[in-house]
């Protein structure tokens, strides 16, 4: 009964436990992965990261809180201590693969955004975002994953954060957003040498020739060009540095210039601040420019020609003891780079010139120069030096002798005469290295403009997309001038980046109405100040001392010690007194000012330039045009570091002028090796990239960013009232917010937006909640566990105690009952023995006295003996006779010796039974333990419980492998009927071909076609939204296998109907109607021919686009047309143009009347109402559109008739506002902005008829919001170009400008002077009003991408209803069919 109870008892409880334990183990879970930032959510556990010097930051669990100290045991195992104002906080549950925008974070901070790229970096995934930007990682090994050429198909329209990562997405959104909101874009790709910037430039350039490439005649489209420029550039631009073997030592920005179609019409190279002191100095372990060690692995017929040998032997080049690259064949590079220089343009004879030019550089450089015999003069040391020089003179193409001179000699002019002055060797050797520098820089120029004339540029292109690839910020131990022009590149690129990225910020709170007024960024103007401001700048000072005589490097660093000794980005070492340090935004970096004079100046020396403007060679001679007569002899100074100032002022100019995105490039680690990632390292690239700078500004707001189900989800246990569904996500938000008592957030429209540590003092309000229920559930847990064990174990020690008592108690009985026994039997042993020696003993005396009395004996010594027998009776029976006792003594020796050890054999058994009892005592206990004892009922129902679960779970493994076998087989059945399936389609489809060939065209059209001819001149409608005309004609000219006729009339009868249905174009609902079956029956005509080469024309490429196969006309099988049938769509395409035109000059025609009322104001009348006209331009464009629709005209064709009127709209008013002053007025402006909200509203209810239309209206658009301000005085030019009217060009704007200030008759209403002025100093010349205005341009701008849309598919006709009196006749009962 007791252990009926029991059964019942813990049968009730286990599901009660085993949900108990689920929500114990979901709490202890939770509360093991919450973090902590502050000192109020610190708690012992908490997952932080902590600082380290060689590594970044290490993650670590909280052991200890003592105030603003913390002890963190790091997961390397050693313990640190740490103020919690250093400690950044953890998030595990950060997938194993990263995020793959760090927007997501939970933690966006340096630890979590170095822990992200980390774990994408170790799976492969080398690209994530960081909203907008781009963050690539070179994984230094070639992953061909993220290079196919089918990717670029997938990114093809697809949004930025749809797929994965890569510089296809981003180039892709930079070509949408210029097509679809008609505004240039930028790409600017940065990062340190080695990051891997030139790949991703070439990867980019990649997909836009892609996606904008079109075919070429000659073999040499513009993007191939484009392309192929780049190992062009690569190899006069490119050398191995410390961090990179390939590494640009020049800028480079190229403008991929698209025309109004999306495709490239055009391009321009621009470079910057080559790196001309490579050419003469190149440190070990670099390598100069690359053309050279080609030139030297050139084929043996070159190097003849070129008079080149082993690289190790020029001192250009053995400067250095890095000679080859493993990853490099300088052979096969000068292959590809003349078959590249063939593509861009660069023909045999001028890379024949391009590279005597290298090879004579080379050889300048082994010439060596000794003392003359004049004082202070020089000359070539050796004949080795005289024979680099004859050779260097020859691939010049120049006099020995006045090279010799050049170098060795200096010519100043004077007051009416020239003097001669010979140079030291030292002074040559500085020459030589001038000449050969010079001569390579402008051989790079001529390259870049050679390349730039080739691909040409297009003057009309609309947009364009630019793509910079320029040096990152560099920081070495000598860092010289060209470090310095590189950092103010990238200060100012970095300015330009914090304020996209603040204005990207903006955007986004904008989008979800927050509060965003209270956000700043830093700026760097300061240290542009410092660098470039004129007078008084860093350049400034350089220029004049380049300029003074006498002025050294050493004046140079005393001149910016006293300016500059107060200023905070300003410092001067302690251990030297030329150097000087510049505090830039990614950090300090010192400067060594020994050759910034030298490297600033940019000049020719004269006898250079005369010896090689002298030169036979046209090619040499064209690198040194002619100077001026007053420089023609003279050294004239020009700063290199003005001049790119100026180059990068002009730079940004051109990103401001577009949108920008961005590509940052990151190195992870030193030593060029895949799989290493250096979190240090890519921290420093992270700052110098100004990816940290952006982190801070989002940091500066609102950092996180959930959207209300996360947030729900996430935190829905603090406010339990939520989680019965009473309340909606935005609800159920605020409460949990306002629960928390949380300031500073804000909820937008889609998302909680948390300020930062917000997130973590969450985090630490459950943590808390759950920490007080973990202890409560622990606690309950706890009891009922002790209580259940208790029971149980009471309930199995009373039987097991019975059981034990009895089995003891039987041991000791049979123990001493054996003991009785034994007791009993060594008793009986002994009184036997003892019985036998008193009757040997009597025995042997009674024989004694027996002998006595027969005499045989002394009778004294026996009568002495048997006096003396009752003495000694206690005495042992061996005293009498020894030898008699031996044996009985044996004998009772022997047995007792048997009894004592049965005795101890017995004893040794007793032993064994009872450590037996004591181990089954033991295994009993343990198995009560384990719930159950053998031989005894304990715990029945948890092991019929056990056996059920068991049996449960084998039965239902059973099944699952059944499942499993049977999904299998239908797995195999589905392939095999596939196959089957895709057999009978290839046989059914080889039985179409054989009909289609053996069947033959027939006469019967002929017989025919005037009853056709006079049904369908008749308007017999439409059915299923198609010209019933139309198909009724095509299915017949298939029945009748007209186009496979070798001569046919049927063609010509049709194409006259259609010529005579037409005559009338005054009548605008016939010529739509027939414009809709001339256009649909071109459809089917050209799905329905089989064609080899790609149609011309418009409405050609028109009906190419429609479908994707035959299929979709009505089941119709593709046919080889004849000549007749060609000729007849080449008819029809004809007419079809031909009504195009017609329906948009009638819908022109009647919009003029109501255009002239605004563009030729001497038509206005006094009582004459604009909101009329208005409404007349409106009732036109709703009755046009009726008219298409009731026809069924495709909406394409409708989109381009209604583009093209909406364009001479726009044409013709914003005409009238350059030739006429009263259309510049403030009414005017008022009338045209409220009529042009109209036209938009029309445009919004017509979407899918008006198309881009609305577009098309920019330019007034424009015009009339600036005419239409009340006060125009307060508009600044920058407003006016930038924002008003980007459209406009300046020579319109100073039109429009003039004419509204002739207007003006209060001071607000006129433009200010200052626009006029800096308008003046724009346009060079006068310009002729004709010349600014617009030309209307009648052209059809359509391409087949724009109708290849899904949304123009069109279904089949074989559902079209035929007219009912053809099908009445017997010659046309196929049209049932």
């Amino acid at each position: 009964m007791q252990h009926h109870r029991f059964s019942r008892y813990n049968t009730s409880i286990v599901s009660k436990w085993f949900l108990w334990l689920c929500l114990v183990i979901r709490v202890l879970f939770v509360l093991d992965f919450r973090e902590m930032t502050t000192s109020k959510t610190v708690v012992v556990g908490s997952h932080v990261w902590v600082d380290d010097p060689e590594v970044a930051w290490k993650d670590g669990d909280v052991t200890e809180v003592r105030g603003d100290v913390i002890t963190v045991r790091c997961t390397s195992g050693e313990k640190v201590v740490r103020k919690i104002s250093t400690i950044f906080p953890k998030d595990t549950e950060l997938p194993s693969n990263g995020v793959d925008d760090m927007t997501k974070l939970t933690y966006l901070d340096e630890p979590g955004v170095l822990q992200n790229l980390s774990c994408r970096f170790g799976v492969n995934e080398i690209y994530t975002y960081t909203g907008r930007i781009l963050i690539a990682v070179n994984p230094f090994q070639r992953l061909p994953h993220l290079y196919e050429k089918d990717l670029m198909k997938q990114y093809k329209g697809a949004a930025l954060h749809d797929l994965s990562p890569h510089p296809f997405a981003i180039a892709d959104s930079a070509y949408k957003k210029m097509i679809d909101e008609g505004i240039s874009q930028s790409i600017l790709v940065s990062g340190e040498s080695g990051a891997g910037k030139t790949e991703s430039t070439k990867m980019l350039m990649q997909y836009l020739a892609y996606m904008g490439g079109k075919a070429a005649a000659d073999g040499r489209s513009v993007e191939q060009q484009v392309l192929q420029s780049n190992p062009v550039l690569e190899a006069f631009g490119n050398a191995k540095t410390v961090r990179n073997n390939n590494s640009s030592r020049f800028g480079k920005f190229v403008e991929i210039q698209f025309n109004d179609r999306g495709k490239i019409s055009g391009a321009a190279i621009r470079t910057y601040l080559l790196e001309r002191s490579r050419v003469c100095q190149v440190s070990d372990p670099e390598r100069n420019y690359h053309c050279f060690y080609m030139i030297c692995a050139a084929p043996p017929e070159d190097a003849e020609r070129y008079k080149v040998g082993n690289p190790r032997t020029y001192h250009y080049l053995n400067q250095s003891k890095c000679i080859e690259l493993d990853a490099m064949d300088d052979s096969k590079e000068y292959v590809e780079t003349k078959r590249a220089m063939n593509v861009v343009g660069i023909g045999p004879d001028e890379q024949d010139a391009i590279f005597r030019v290298v090879a004579a550089v080379l050889h300048l450089g082994n010439i060596e120069f000794k003392k003359g015999g004049d004082s202070d003069s020089s000359t070539p040391k050796d004949d080795q030096s005289r024979l680099h020089l004859k050779t260097a003179a020859e691939l010049f193409m120049c006099d020995e002798k006045s090279l010799e001179d050049s170098l060795c000699k200096r010519v100043i002019v004077t007051r009416g005469e020239a003097i001669t002055k010979h140079l030291d060797p030292a002074a040559a050797a500085i020459s030589r290295d001038a000449l050969a520098k010079t001569v390579y820089s402008r051989l790079f120029d001529w390259i870049v403009k050679k390349i730039n004339d080739t691909i040409g540029q297009d003057p009309g292109s609309k947009y364009l997309i630019g793509v910079l690839d320029i040096y990152g910020f560099e920081s070495f131990k000598t860092n010289s001038f060209e470090q310095f022009c590189i950092n103010l590149t990238n200060e100012k690129l970095q300015q330009h980046f914090n304020q996209h990225v603040f204005k990207m910020e903006q955007e986004e709170y904008k989008k979800e109405a927050i509060d965003w007024s209270y956000i700043e960024f830093v700026d760097n103007q300061d240290i542009l100040d410092l660098i470039e401001k004129k007078p008084g700048g860093i350049i400034a000072l350089l220029d004049e001392a380049c300029i003074l005589p006498r002025s050294t490097h050493k004046t140079f660093a005393e001149k910016l010690y006293q300016t500059f000794s107060s200023h905070k980005r300003f410092k001067k070492p302690k251990f030297s007194q030329t150097d000087f340090t510049i505090c830039h935004y990614a950090g300090d970096v010192t400067y060594q000012s020994e050759f910034f004079l030298d490297k600033n100046k940019d000049y020719v020396i004269g006898e250079h330039q005369d010896l090689m403007s002298a030169s036979r060679s046209p090619f040499v001679s064209g690198l040194f045009p002619p100077l001026p007569v007053q420089s023609s002899n003279k050294s004239k100074f020009s700063s290199i570091g003005s001049r790119f100032k100026q180059q990068l002022q002009s730079l940004l100019e051109t990103l401001s002028a577009t949108e920008p995105h961005y590509v940052r490039c990151i190195k992870p680690n030193n030593l060029l090796k895949p799989g290493i990632f250096e979190n240090k390292n890519a921290l420093h690239q992270l700052q110098c990239g100004g990816v940290m700078e952006a982190i801070r500004i989002s940091r500066a707001g609102f950092p996180t960013r959930k959207t209300f189900d996360e947030f729900k989800t996430r935190f829905r246990l603090l406010e339990p009232d939520i989680l019965g569904g009473r309340y909606d996500e935005v609800t159920a938000c605020k409460k949990l917010l306002e629960k928390t008592g949380l300031k500073g957030y804000q909820v937008g429209k889609t998302k909680v937006f948390l300020r930062a540590g917000q997130m973590a003092e969450l985090d630490a309000h459950l943590t808390e909640l759950l920490g007080k229920s973990a202890i409560i559930i622990q606690s309950k847990f706890r009891s009922y566990h002790a209580h259940r064990d208790f029971t149980r174990l009471r309930f199995c020690v009373i039987p097991f105690q019975t059981y034990c008592r009895r089995q003891v108690a039987r041991q000791r009985y049979e123990t001493a009952k054996r003991l009785v026994q034994s007791a009993i039997n060594i008793q009986a042993g002994i009184r036997g023995m003892s019985a036998r020696l008193n009757f040997r003993t009597r025995k042997q005396t009674k024989a004694a006295k027996m002998q006595v009395a027969k005499g045989t004996g002394p009778p004294q010594a026996a009568s002495a003996k048997i006096k003396l027998e009752p003495k000694s009776n206690l005495e042992p029976k061996s005293k009498l006779d020894p030898k008699s006792n031996l044996e009985p003594k044996s004998k009772l020796e022997q047995e007792v010796e048997e009894l004592t050890g049965q005795l101890q054999l017995e004893k040794r058994m007793r032993a064994e039974e009872t450590e037996k009892l004591k181990s089954d005592l033991e295994k009993m206990r343990l198995q009560f333990q384990g719930g159950k004892v053998s031989g005894f009922p304990i715990g029945a129902s948890d092991n019929e419980v056990i056996n059920a679960l068991t049996a449960e779970n084998e039965k239902l493994k059973s099944q699952v492998n059944t499942l499993e076998n049977r999904i299998i087989q239908l797995k195999t059945d589905m392939q095999r009927l596939e196959e089957k399936l895709s057999d009978i389609e290839v046989e059914g489809h080889v039985l179409r071909q054989q009909t289609v060939q053996t069947g033959s065209p027939t006469a019967e059209g002929q017989e025919h076609i005037e009853d056709l001819i006079r049904c369908v001149t008749k308007n017999v409608g439409f059915s299923q939204k198609k010209p019933v005309a139309a198909v009724t004609m095509f299915r017949c000219l298939m029945q009748w296998k007209s186009f496979e006729a070798d001569r046919s009339r049927v063609f010509d009868i049709l194409i006259q109907m259609i010529g005579s249905k037409i005559e009338d174009e005054g009548d605008n609902e016939l010529i739509i109607y027939w414009y809709s079956n001339t256009s649909t029956l071109l459809f089917l005509l050209q799905r329905s021919f089989k064609t080899k080469t790609q149609p011309t024309g418009f409405f050609g490429r028109m009906t190419q686009g429609f479908l994707s196969s035959p299929s979709d006309v009505g089941g119709t099988q593709e046919v080889e047309p004849k000549y007749p049938a060609i000729r007849f769509k080449q008819q029809l395409t004809a007419y079809v143009e031909k009504i195009y035109t017609i329906v948009r000059n009638n819908l022109k025609k009647e919009l003029s009347p109501s255009l002239d009322y605004f563009t030729q104001p001497s038509l206005k009348l006094p009582d004459d109402s604009p909101d009329k006209h208005w409404d007349s331009i409106l009732h036109t464009l709703k009755k046009s559109l009726r008219t298409f629709k009731d026809n069924y005209v495709h909406p394409v064709l409708v989109q381009k008739i209604f583009t093209q009127t909406f364009s001479y709209i726009n044409v013709k008013i914003f005409n009238s506002f350059l030739l006429h002053q009263e259309c510049c007025s403030l009414v005017n402006g008022e009338f045209l902005e409220a009529g042009l909200g109209v036209i938009e509203l029309w445009c919004d209810q017509a979407a899918l008829y008006a198309g881009s239309s609305w577009d098309e209206l920019t330019h007034i658009r424009q015009a009339v919001g600036f005419l239409a301000m009340q006060d125009k005085s307060k508009v600044t030019y920058t407003d006016l170009t930038n924002n008003l009217c980007p459209g406009l060009s300046v020579q319109q704007l100073h039109r429009i400008c003039t004419l509204v200030n002739s207007n003006g008759k209060k001071a607000n209403s006129c433009v200010s002077a200052d626009i006029f002025s800096q308008m003046k100093k724009i346009m060079t010349a006068d310009v002729d009003v004709n010349s600014l205005l617009l030309d209307d341009n009648s052209s059809i701008p359509v391409t087949v991408d724009e109708l290849n849309d899904p949304t123009t598919k069109v279904e089949g006709i074989s559902d079209v209803e035929p007219p009912s009196e053809l099908v009445e006749l017997e010659a046309f009962k196929f049209l049932k069919g």
